[in-house]
């Protein structure tokens, strides 16, 4: 039998995982969620995510088969746990201001079922301060109960990286915030059961604060190679060469330009941090989400300046956008770049999407057979660089599409071998004089 009753709320690429690992380690899971259609296919075993996540699937099979982990929507189960770890999205709104509306419903609920002795970890991204202000007065309120005095309390932020959730969740190391040594002491003996690197103390506010920053911090760094991308387009010169050559020094991490940034966590954790200081918002994050969020937009005008060069307009033109999940070999195609790419040419033109594991957007759906996607196309727009564009056959590309044009968002072909198959080819950070020696495997 389960030595321990643990509950995750919110089965979503950071509870799902979390669950089914604690169920592997022996604890009795239940994972709660509000989404009839996910609960049901986790209570039959089956992922709910498309695209690929080694050992996930594999894992929640076993556990659900053993019955070690059970899934349902009703929350009243958290009271059946002795730990509580709360996963739900902290979206923002159109404003760039923290939406709190379903951490605050999981909190109250939870508070409700709350007993002596529980603890409940928040693993949800929040605004700092957040626990304080808002996820402790509302456990106390709901539960009557008082924290670090009846029950337990973390903030240990998740750092599950897509597409290797299993791995991160073992593998990462963690930082747990409490509000006091008792909850410290508890949080560490649940976490390290499951987690094989360093855990590190620290308070609340703190945690909070290093959770916000670690994105801001990488979206920071995405920006500038982005806008070294842009001046290298302006300058002739290839982007990806100058970033192998700047990372020849020390101390250097450049990262790769590309068609943008998406996903539930680098397109909003800068404006949760930004949001704790609403009179003075930092201007190096502003300014960097400003260049992440412009990078679709210059993917789509490259394509526009390609058709023109054919003497095509995108009115008209039929144009394939392949990828739009928002990363490699995934199927989430939350905050995907490809949306707004999309958005901008579905009015004026035909638009075919291609993606082997996201589903249909927009109300337009996604074609499966790559070349049938690109059937009588004008213009292919690459914004994701899923495995298997790696391996396409310029050759029937040429053969099936109406116009060889190629947008290159990631990288993913040789510039001058497309040029010699008669492809006009633009790429971000791709000058006119790139030499087919720097592309980047």
């Amino acid at each position: 039998m389960p030595r321990k009753r643990i509950a995750v709320v919110g089965l979503g690429y950071v509870g799902l995982p979390l669950a089914c690992l604690f169920a592997e380690k022996g604890f009795g899971a239940i994972g709660i969620d509000t989404d009839a259609a996910k609960v049901d296919l986790v209570g039959r075993g089956q992922s709910p995510f498309p695209g690929k996540e080694p050992g996930l699937a594999e894992l929640l099979c076993k556990v659900v088969r053993d019955g070690r982990l059970v899934a349902t929507s009703d929350l009243e189960e958290c009271g059946k746990a002795k730990a509580v770890f709360i996963c739900v999205d902290t979206p923002i709104d159109e404003d760039k201001c923290p939406v709190l509306d379903f951490l605050k419903k999981a909190v109250g609920d939870v508070g409700k079922e709350l007993r002596n002795g529980m603890l409940v970890s928040v693993e949800s991204t929040l605004p700092p301060g957040t626990m304080q202000k808002v996820v402790i007065p509302l456990l106390e309120k709901s539960s009557g109960l008082k924290a670090g005095r009846n029950f337990f309390i973390l903030y240990c932020p998740e750092r599950i990286n897509p597409g290797r959730s299993i791995e991160s969740l073992k593998k990462n190391e963690r930082v747990i915030g409490s509000i006091d040594s008792r909850s410290l002491k508890k949080g560490l003996e649940y976490y390290s059961a499951i987690t094989e690197a360093e855990l590190h103390p620290t308070d609340l506010l703190t945690a909070e604060i290093v959770k916000t920053v670690e994105n801001a911090y990488r979206d920071v760094q995405i920006a500038f190679a982005n806008e070294v991308a842009l001046v290298c387009e302006e300058l002739g010169a290839d982007a990806y060469e100058v970033r192998r050559l700047v990372n020849t020094s020390p101390f250097r991490d450049m990262h790769f330009p590309g068609s943008g940034v998406g996903g539930h966590c680098l397109t909003k954790d800068s404006w949760l941090l930004a949001s704790a200081l609403p009179e003075k918002c930092p201007p190096l994050i502003s300014a960097a989400r400003a260049i992440n969020d412009s990078m679709p937009d210059h993917l789509a005008s490259l394509a526009t300046e390609a058709l023109r060069e054919t003497g095509r307009r995108a009115r008209g033109s039929k144009i394939t956008i392949l990828g739009l999940a928002f990363r490699r070999d995934l199927g989430d195609t939350r905050n995907s770049p490809a949306l707004p790419i999309l958005d901008r040419f579905r009015r004026i033109a035909q638009v075919a999407v291609h993606d082997p594991y996201a589903q249909g957007s927009r109300g337009l759906s996604v074609v499966r057979d790559v070349y049938a996607a690109l059937e009588g196309s004008d213009c292919a727009i690459f914004v994701t660089d899923h495995s298997e564009y790696g391996s396409m056959d310029l050759g029937r590309m040429a053969k099936v599409m109406r116009t060889r044009i190629i947008v290159d968002g990631r990288n993913i072909f040789d510039a001058e071998e497309c040029r010699r198959r008669g492809f006009v080819y633009k790429g971000i950070g791709k000058g006119e004089r790139v030499s087919s020696s720097s592309r980047s495997a």
